[in-house]
């Protein structure tokens, strides 16, 4: 079975995005080259999928298609799933893209059975809050950025009970921000 990696920016106190999860809240990722540059080469060396959701990816693709650099590089080549419940959704602005339409959770078990690499999700907040919740995620890779927003939206919210994590590594970078890699553990009552 293939190993599902969350990757996503994450506040200190926990939150991908702020109150209304619109990109203006992102505002709080501190831009650092060395954390993606490692990162691109994690993805390259790990992963063979990215999944995404409907809005992340159009956000997504209006970015990284306009960017040059290795990260770029290697989420423009890697084939993408897009999670949406709109069958008619259009994926092609996006090339190696397709759509997976209907219950996302159900198609992401799917997914994981199919020979391959690990795959890895990146968003939206209420994608990774369905797949966090359905007990889908093999390893949460967190970019914490220096920031307190003190609300907001958060992947963990519909957590049912506590779940442990195994801290994989950890390193610091020039911006302030901390790569956290946890491996999950299994749920406690």
């Amino acid at each position: 079975m293939r190993s599902l990696i969350v990757s996503c920016n994450v506040t200190v106190d926990g939150y991908m995005a702020g109150p209304h999860d619109d990109l203006a809240s992102l505002d709080f990722i501190a831009d650092d080259p060395e954390l993606e540059n490692d990162l691109a080469e994690r993805f390259r060396s790990t992963a063979d999928t990215i999944l995404v959701g409907r809005q992340t990816f159009l956000d997504m693709e209006a970015y990284w298609t306009k960017v040059d650099s290795p990260m770029a590089d290697w989420l423009n080549a890697t084939p993408k799933v897009v999670l949406t419940n709109d069958d008619g959704f259009d994926v092609s602005i996006w090339p190696n893209s397709r759509l997976a339409a209907g219950d996302g959770v159900d198609r992401v078990r799917r997914l994981k059975e199919v020979d391959g690499a690990a795959i890895v999700a990146f968003g939206g907040v209420k994608t990774l809050r369905g797949l966090a919740a359905a007990g889908l995620v093999d390893e949460y890779w967190l970019k914490v950025s220096p920031v307190v927003l003190g609300r907001g939206s958060s992947m963990f919210a519909d957590l049912a009970a506590r779940q442990d994590l195994t801290l994989r590594s950890a390193k610091s970078y020039p911006s302030g921000s901390v790569e956290a890699l946890y491996a999950t553990g299994g749920v406690r009552p």
